[in-house]
């Protein structure tokens, strides 16, 4: 390891290390990459009850940790939805429902999946409760932040249906889902290897100017585009710093260096058209019980 990635500084900052927007980020990147994978019996951050609002429910489907975690189980529904009231009336969605299940502990799950029909295919994620409870977030067009928003509970036969709201405002309407295979153990995905040229630059804070390149060498095992990452980076001395992170989706990225004695980078990263990743990191010091923080900006480029 560089020693210039060793702390040189015993100082304790916070100045410019960005919005309170990254810093969430981070902490997101942090449980997603935490070293092993989370137990499942593993709470979510926000209580999961037979009684909890949509807003409460749809922070736990958004909740990074829970889907970083690998789905346990799979099931298929025939789903049909029509919009009964507002702007637009009479519009039918209907197609297959495939819902990739995960245990979160006192025999709730958070899911995610896709309705697919002809020329469609609408991502989805929501909760299910131990009481046989859903709540179902459809991103319609997630650029505009447009859902179709459901609730339902299970019905004889593990049929659901309920109420739902959208896309459009003042658009109601109900929906049904009914079984068609599952629950079925999810199979174990295989490893995909990939390797990039990797550059970071420390931009600001105690080790401004500070360079690291080398060639990351990482092993993702996904679903769906969701999983964990785990590999090295190796530096042109031949050193390597460990690797571990996560996949968020199809777009985004979380990673943690291991520096040793305490020293880490933690980056967040956007996956670009030509599969490149770009964003920034926060490199963490330490030395004498104290700790510095510095940022910077990292790419990494695929090595065909």
């Amino acid at each position: 390891m560089p020693k210039e990635w060793i702390a040189t500084k015993g100082v304790s900052t916070m100045q410019n290390l960005g919005s309170g927007k990254w810093l969430l980020a981070l902490a997101g990147a942090l449980l997603l990459a935490a070293c092993g994978s989370p137990s499942n019996s593993t709470p979510s951050a926000t209580p999961i009850s037979e009684s909890m609002s949509v807003e409460e429910a749809r922070s736990v489907s958004n909740d990074l940790e829970l889907q970083g975690r690998a789905p346990e189980q799979q099931v298929v529904f025939d789903f049909s939805g029509k919009v009964e009231e507002g702007p637009s009336k009479d519009t039918v969605l209907s197609g297959k429902l495939t819902l990739e299940l995960k245990p979160v502990g006192g025999g709730h799950f958070v899911f995610m999946g896709a309705l697919t029909g002809n020329n469609l295919n609408v991502p989805a994620k929501g909760v299910l409760t131990r009481g046989g409870r859903i709540y179902i977030f459809f991103e319609v067009d997630k650029a505009n932040n447009l859902l179709i928003i459901g609730t339902g509970k299970r019905e004889a036969g593990g049929m659901f249906k309920g109420p739902f709201v959208g896309p459009a405002a003042g658009d109601r309407g109900s929906w049904t889902a009914t079984p068609v295979s599952g629950p079925t153990p999810m199979p174990t995905p295989q490893p995909q290897k990939l390797s990039y040229d990797f550059s970071g630059l420390v931009e600001d804070g105690p080790a401004k100017g500070t360079k690291l390149e080398g060639r990351l060498n990482l092993e993702v095992r996904l679903k769906e585009g969701y999983g964990r990452l785990e590999g090295k980076l190796v530096l042109a001395d031949g050193s390597e710093i460990p690797v571990k992170g996560a996949l968020a989706g199809d777009k985004k990225v979380f990673v943690i260096f291991d520096l040793g004695k305490g020293g880490r980078i933690v980056g967040e990263g956007d996956i670009q058209a030509d599969k490149s990743i770009q964003g920034p990191f926060i490199l963490v010091q330490q030395e004498n019980g104290r700790t510095s923080l510095s940022q910077g900006s990292w790419t990494a480029t695929p090595i065909p």
